[in-house]
């Protein structure tokens, strides 16, 4: 696990040195540099194999090619094997070297055979190009800058701040995704002309010419066909789930995982208790009757793993502008302060943790998943002019109480929740795929987002980041699963999960985006995912060889920041004066003073979205506080 950096133009090693240091937390255990003729390029090594040998850049027999790597490539053992077979000479024992060889024998089509998470940069000194990649999910970070004559590239955006021709402007453009999603959906970024390399995406750079092409290499194959037994699914999915452990464990330093207590981690956990008889487990609560820390201390109790409990205090939030500075995109979501303060705590103990990230998506383990294929249900049985004429009606005449008691959160739903789930069925009928997925989810919805702006803003706002699907294949159920692997699973799981444990120099690992499985859930019938009220049903079926009953059944239990216990506090209200007061509001241009005051009212109701909203608003000024700027707030 490493940072990488690089850049075109004549040799600078004071640049170089300032990208290094600008991600020295991604890899402080050591650093390599490269130069030659117009590009440079350089890393920071965090050491997980290969401890001695292991150093980078590393280089081919001939050195010809040299490449800087972030990640790690799990099924390197076995690729080195095949290539030694070929006549290729390593080093090294490191998954690195193997990457170079892999290139030099299968060329760009070398991505195929990669097993793992990375962004890496791959430098050919005969055809002077640079060949860059990311992981077919976007575990691993890469960004780029490619204008006026430069082409500037990092795991992280603060090395590419470094280079003096990166100016540091805001993405005006970038603002009104993040308020609806939470987040800034790819290739943009929140800085103008600084984009994000997808992940599943490779490109390649003529160095001389100043030329780039950027391709997808990898997509989710969606199925057509009939479906095989489910014995045989089942059989399969066993096999490659203990796999994708097993070749997640490889390490030479000690290994533990992250444990919620549902069913994902846990699962996880048990599989690799099997291997290992001296692991730590870790898990984050916040002293309240959300957290499912009792859950997960009975199984690591029960599998007899050393456990360790963080609980985030309100204390916790004079750590969010710097969380911030390690998010780079901002999420419009506190709940990344939590992350960052497992992650903390975790590095203490260990330097690689596997965590449950991907299993949602495979298996459709969110609530919106069965609330969205209802719908679509329901839509195909009642008529448009039914639903608007006397179904959304009586809905909204119910009382917001009784509503509130089918609301998945402990949280308050409110008013406004109580509207945002009439206006969802109202327009389901004349919306898109990707536009009810986006409604549903959405923190502000479309007229809450105007509301709030400033007149000279509105001008400049537009929503053609709404996007229709990309694909029309496939069931139902499949085709919503595929739009998150576009943007919420990399725009957001994985970028606060990258971002916070890089913080503390340790490497998260997730078996379940390994592509195998993704493909295999890809290929199964609807109801091994879902099943009446049952989500993830092919998980919990092997979940019943390793776990506990009860740990078996118990549904996804929303993991959220608890705000309503927290936003009365003189800390957040101090947070909120510094960020939201009206001098500063006015300064920034986006948004009209009086509207976030009566935002920042309403919060006194306790109601979710009201203060979810305003935290977004928060995070969204700190962002430009630290980054814009340049303020020092820690």
């Amino acid at each position: 696990m490493c940072g990488v950096f690089g850049f075109t133009g004549p040799e600078d090693p004071k640049l170089l040195r300032r990208m290094a240091d600008a991600v020295h937390h991604r890899g402080p255990d050591g650093e390599g540099f490269f130069h030659h003729g117009q590009f440079s390029m350089g890393m920071k090594r965090l050491s997980i194999i290969d401890l001695q040998g292991g150093g980078q850049p590393i280089f081919n027999e001939d050195e010809s090619l040299a490449l800087c790597f972030n990640g790690e490539i799990y099924n390197y053992v076995e690729l080195a094997d095949e290539l030694a077979a070929k006549g290729h000479v390593f080093r090294t024992r490191s998954d690195t070297e193997v990457i170079v060889h892999a290139y030099e024998e299968w060329g760009e089509d070398c991505l195929d055979r990669l097993n793992g998470m990375f962004g890496f940069a791959l430098y050919d000194k005969r055809k002077e190009t640079v060949f860059l990649a990311r992981d077919r999910t976007g575990q691993k970070p890469l960004y780029y800058y490619h204008q006026n004559g430069r082409f500037v590239f990092g795991s992280e955006i603060k090395a590419i701040l470094e280079h003096e021709g990166v100016e540091r402007s805001p993405n005006l453009a970038a603002i009104d995704p993040y308020l609806s999603l939470r987040y800034v959906p790819q290739p943009q970024t929140m800085f103008a002309g600084i984009n994000v390399l997808p992940g599943g995406h490779k490109m390649v750079l003529n160095v001389v010419r100043n030329e780039l092409r950027v391709e997808r290499y990898w997509d989710i194959p969606m199925h057509e066909g009939r479906y095989r037994s489910e014995g045989e699914y089942y059989e399969e999915f066993e096999e490659l789930f203990h796999d994708a452990v097993r070749l997640t464990m490889r390490s030479d330093v000690p290994v533990g995982t992250y444990l919620s207590g549902g069913v994902d981690s846990s699962l996880i956990t048990a599989d690799v208790a099997r291997l290992s008889d001296k692991l730590n487990t870790f898990s984050i609560g916040f002293n309240s009757s959300i957290d499912e820390t009792p859950q997960a201390r009975a199984l690591a109790s029960q599998l007899g793993t050393k456990h360790h409990e963080v609980n985030v205090t309100v204390d916790d939030f004079e750590d969010l502008p710097r969380v911030v500075w390690h998010m780079e995109r901002p999420l419009g979501d506190v709940l990344v302060l939590a992350y960052y303060k497992l992650a903390e705590a975790t590095s203490k103990h260990v330097k690689v943790v596997l965590g449950g990230e991907g299993a949602d998506e495979n298996y459709a383990g969110y609530s919106f998943h069965k609330v969205i294929c209802w719908t679509e249900r329901y839509r195909r049985l009642m008529p448009r002019w039914l639903n608007r004429g006397l179904v959304t009606p009586t809905l909204d005449a119910i009382p917001v109480w009784l509503l509130d008691k089918g609301f998945i959160y402990p949280a308050y739903l409110g008013k406004r929740g109580k509207a945002r789930i009439v206006d969802y069925l109202r327009n389901y009928h004349d919306r898109n795929l990707n536009e009810n997925y986006i409604a549903l989810r959405a923190m502000w919805e479309t007229d809450e987002r105007r509301a709030v702006y400033s007149e000279g803003f509105k001008k400049k706002v537009s929503e053609d980041w709404i996007k229709p699907p990309r694909t029309d294949r496939g069931p139902f159920l499949d085709r919503l699963l595929h739009l998150q692997f576009d943007d919420w699973l990399q725009d957001n799981l994985l970028l606060r999960q990258d971002t916070n444990t890089m913080a503390h120099s340790i490497e998260l690992r997730l078996p379940f985006l390994d592509h195998r499985l993704i493909e295999q859930a890809f290929r199964m019938p609807k109801k091994l995912k879902v099943r009446g009220f049952t989500d993830k049903y092919i998980e919990r079926r092997l979940a019943r060889k390793l776990l506990p009953p009860e740990n078996v059944t118990r549904s996804k239990n929303p993991f959220y920041f608890p705000l309503e216990h927290f936003h009365e506090n003189p800390k957040v209200r101090e947070l909120l004066r510094m960020t939201l007061d009206e001098s500063r509001i006015r300064k920034r241009g986006y948004f009209d003073p009086k509207s976030v005051k009566n935002l920042i009212d309403k919060m006194e109701s306790g109601e979710f979205l009201y203060l979810k909203q305003v935290l977004s608003l928060v995070i969204l000024e700190l962002w430009h506080m630290v980054f814009i700027d340049r303020e020092r707030l820690w």
